[in-house]
């Protein structure tokens, strides 16, 4: 934690952010959003030093959503707090939430409705107050993958809602078993 709060002085140090408003000031951009990297409370000093920040980009992705190291609920309830809109990264984490291992595949593979990227991005983008959500993608067959569940957006389920929670236990359990796991060497 020493680290983060060290990370936004130097920031505060340099005025970065006077800068960037001085910047907007005259002209040379029209809107003042951050990407944001780390834990709950620096977001919340930030909003409350600089009200002028019109959006914040968090990870967000229900694999992180819990998960105490990441903060991505913590993260996008500050945002609500706020009144910020939130645009969205990691929805796949990193690929992690499309390549599912097989019995968390098995689990969105019995709704028979989409891929693992679809129930992970509807996921982020069902949040209220989410303005983007932002997806990489390597080739054409996932980026048509993507449209087709976005052009006519339909947020989780509650079936598919109580799926993806399954999903997400198994990532907390995974998480768990090699944070814990001791090897021994005889």
């Amino acid at each position: 934690m020493e680290r983060i709060k060290k990370n936004f002085a130097f920031f505060k140090k340099c005025h970065a952010y006077e800068t960037a408003l001085e910047l907007m000031e005259e002209g040379k951009f029209r809107h003042f959003g951050i990407s944001f990297h780390d834990k709950t409370e620096v977001l919340e000093q930030i909003l409350n030093e600089y009200p002028q920040i019109e959006v914040v980009q968090i990870q967000l992705n229900y694999a992180d959503y819990d998960d105490p190291a990441v903060e991505s609920r913590k993260c996008y309830e500050v945002c609500r707090k706020f009144g910020k809109p939130v645009i969205v990264m990691e929805p796949v984490k990193g690929g992690n939430l499309v390549n599912l291992p097989q019995n968390a595949k098995s689990i969105l593979e019995e709704l028979h409705g989409g891929s693992p990227a679809s129930y992970a991005i509807r996921f982020a983008a069902g949040f209220e107050g989410i303005m983007m959500v932002l997806s990489g993608m390597s080739d054409m067959a996932q980026m048509q993958d993507n449209i087709s569940f976005m052009k006519e957006f339909q947020p989780l389920s509650d079936e598919e809602f109580a799926a993806v929670r399954k999903v997400q236990e198994i990532f907390q359990e995974d998480r768990w078993m090699t944070r814990h796991i001791i090897i021994y060497d005889s």
